[in-house]
């Protein structure tokens, strides 16, 4: 079994390794989190990060939008340069902020909808749109009353362990944003797959 604190675990990546990785993924996974970092960790956050990030990345733009397509690097190595720079290095301690973020992010009345919707119909209408947002790979999808599977295929992206954690807490968040109690975990799959689950 894959958890987070066996993910937040692992070695880091070496910087041409994550240099290599193929593929974009749209902005909004950033979303505006120059925003967010000023507002938790004051006026200087973002020139704190950026001067962790190798060029081009150090000149990112603070808040990004669904019309932006980044490197699917650019994640990767600004969710870990906040990490080192704020969090002590430890990859769980990103758990709440991004819960904080996530819901900040939606208005009152999506997340009226979000909590309406329950976890199965949300976890499928995140599979609908990951084609939109991930130029390469695939998610498949298997549901139960109390549970979710979802299985990545297809690009070396899905073996990054920042990237899983990602995924791990996208769900934790998702479940409590329909009021659900649950946690996720993951499972392996090979050096271009991930496979994380989550019950309620």
């Amino acid at each position: 079994m894959v958890t987070d604190e066996t993910l937040a675990a692992e070695p880091r990546w070496d910087a041409a390794r994550v240099a290599a990785l193929p593929g974009r993924s749209r902005g909004d996974l950033l979303g505006g989190w120059g925003d967010s970092l000023a507002r938790r960790f004051g006026s200087d956050a973002l020139a704190r990060v950026r001067a962790r990030l190798a060029p081009p990345l150090d000149q990112i733009a603070p808040r990004l939008s669904a019309r932006d397509w980044l490197p699917v690097q650019a994640q990767l190595v600004v969710t870990e340069a906040i990490v080192d720079e704020f969090l002590g290095g430890d990859l769980r301690a990103l758990r709440a902020p991004l819960a904080e973020d996530t819901r900040t992010g939606l208005s009152k009345m999506q997340q009226v909808i979000i909590r309406t919707m329950g976890p199965g119909r949300a976890i499928r209408l995140a599979q609908r749109d990951f084609p939109k947002v991930h130029e390469r790979g695939t998610v498949d999808v298997e549901l139960t009353s109390r549970s979710a599977r979802l299985t990545f295929r297809g690009t070396p992206l899905f073996a990054h362990p920042t990237w899983r954690v990602l995924q791990l807490y996208g769900m934790c968040t998702l479940l409590e944003l329909t009021g659900k109690l649950g946690g996720a975990t993951g499972e392996e799959l090979g050096s271009d797959g991930f496979v994380a689950i989550a019950t309620w």
